[in-house]
């Protein structure tokens, strides 16, 4: 069953970066006119793993997956669940802000925190 996990973190991560690279050299034209960043002191909290919108993706793939894991008595149903509702939430925001493979990870981070908190419920 571990092995399943491995295989499906590895997609979930391949299909990120695919699509992280895509939008990175989508642009050459909104590249130029991005801001600048404030300075170190301000922007540790707004661009880290941390900020707001960040522990909001985490706490949602973890309810998400929790709530899946449990119902189905299937933790990696869970996982899949919340690392898919992230993937569905990123390519949403092609459209907008872009892909963000930080909040893909925090996503990450949620869902298998259930995933783990499932099996061990279910044992």
């Amino acid at each position: 069953m571990g092995s399943r996990w491995v295989v499906c973190a590895r997609v979930a991560a391949g299909i990120a970066l695919l699509f992280a690279a895509r939008s990175a050299g989508a642009d050459p034209a909104a590249d130029s006119a991005r801001v600048a960043l404030p300075a170190a002191t301000v922007r540790h909290w707004q661009v880290g793993l941390l900020r707001p919108d960040r522990i909001q993706h985490a706490s949602l793939s973890w309810t998400v997956s929790l709530a899946v894991g449990l119902a189905s008595r299937r933790p990696g149903a869970g996982l899949a669940a919340g690392l898919g509702l992230g993937l569905a939430k990123e390519l949403h925001d092609l459209r907008g802000s872009g892909f963000d493979v930080v909040d893909l990870c925090a996503d990450a981070l949620g869902a298998g925190g259930a995933a783990w908190a499932t099996q061990a419920i279910e044992h």
